[in-house]
């Protein structure tokens, strides 16, 4: 009798378990159906996106309105651009070495239209040293490029052909660039015309050591750049030319960078008018000051630009700025870092009289600098 008591408890366990998985799976379907057939009563479903099955077997996602509106404006401005970028073959002329022979050799880059009747932005690198240059428009048309002017430290130049009524793109103002704000850039890297690329801005107002020199408050970006993108431009969602792409890291992925459409108006409105371009000149080695730096010359830590060596004959010197000085602020700006110094200065032009405040053994000194020229 117990065993029997025994063999009917488990069986009524038994039945308990196969019910309740039974009751599970039943619940699940008819949950799903209603969830399906009516996501309204179910916001915190609604609002996420959900897969579908269609006709073709194949699942269709929901994208967010946002993304789409992004994907749209990106379609706008890359159509709206496009047609103002030009491709540049450049021909210079090399002195083989085996033979001693002077051999043509050709390069190619990009430019923007910036001016309707032929005026065109790159990089001076594309240019440089060209006995010959041709410029292909959108259409297919090929023109006879002459250089305007160049400036070798920002490495942009004014190429102009002879022709009229042509697209062109709008410069921005890059002192309203956002670190995370969406960026396209177009170009012709490896001979593929108008190849687009999206990316984000990295970095702004950086100062990039290329090796001969020093270019001072470039744009960084991981939109792709490749050789052929130089001269090419750097656009924002507005449609709007905020860099002109310049030059990449070719050990690292996804570091790009391109001169900052400001620096190009200043640049463009020299050329045209002189023909040439000077920036200001203050004749001072800095760095940004550390406690280490403090610790090390025995000296006062207070944020600024430590000044490392003074040019002799410089703007800097003959007003009195001396060796470990510590530059605080440029007509009352706030320096904190070397890079807060350049940029700050190259805000002026040559001849500019600023007031630079330094920290000298812990004293407050103010000296009258006028801006020299290179």
């Amino acid at each position: 009798m117990d065993e029997f008591e025994h063999q009917e408890h488990r069986s009524w366990i038994v039945y308990l378990v196969v019910g309740i998985i039974i009751g599970s799976i039943i619940g699940g379907i008819f949950g799903t159906f209603i969830v399906f057939k009516s996501p309204a009563l179910f916001p915190w479903v609604a609002n996420q996106s959900i897969g579908t099955q269609t006709g073709s077997n194949q699942t269709t996602v929901q994208v967010p309105t946002n993304l789409v509106d992004i994907q749209s404006q990106v379609e706008e401005v890359a159509n709206k651009i496009s047609p103002a970028v030009v491709r540049i073959v450049s021909t210079t002329q090399i002195i083989d070495p085996f033979f001693f022979q002077i051999i043509p050799q050709q390069g190619l880059g990009s430019g923007v239209i910036i001016r309707s009747d032929g005026l065109i932005l790159t990089n001076n690198h594309v240019i440089a040293d060209a006995t010959k240059i041709e410029v292909t428009l959108s259409n297919g048309k090929t023109y006879k490029g002459e250089v305007l002017g160049t400036d070798p430290t920002s490495d942009l130049a004014l190429v102009k052909i002879n022709a009229t009524d042509l697209p062109t793109a709008t410069l921005g103002d890059s002192s309203k660039a956002k670190v995370g704000e969406f960026v396209i850039a177009i170009g012709n890297p490896y001979g593929l015309d108008h190849t687009v690329t999206f990316g984000v801005i990295s970095a702004v107002e950086r100062n990039i050591d290329t090796g001969d020199s020093t270019m001072y408050g470039v744009i960084q970006t991981d939109a792709a750049i490749n050789p052929g993108n130089s001269g090419g431009p750097l656009v924002n969602l507005k449609g709007e030319v905020i860099g002109i792409n310049t030059m990449i890291y070719q050990n690292a992925q996804g570091l790009g960078f391109a001169v900052s459409s400001n620096t190009a108006k200043r640049v463009i409105d020299s050329i045209l008018k002189t023909g040439s371009v000077k920036w200001p000149y203050l004749g001072v080695k800095v760095t940004t000051m550390t406690q280490e730096l403090a610790n090390a010359y025995n000296i006062k830590y207070t944020e600024g630009a430590f000044v490392a060596d003074v040019v002799v004959g410089s703007p800097a010197y003959i007003a009195g700025i001396r060796k470990y000085d510590i530059i605080t602020a440029v007509n009352d700006k706030a320096i904190k870092t070397s890079d807060d110094l350049i940029s700050t200065i190259r805000n002026y032009m040559p001849n500019d009289k600023v007031n630079i405040t330094v920290s000298r053994n812990g004293k407050i000194m103010n000296f009258e600098v006028v801006l020299g020229s290179q």
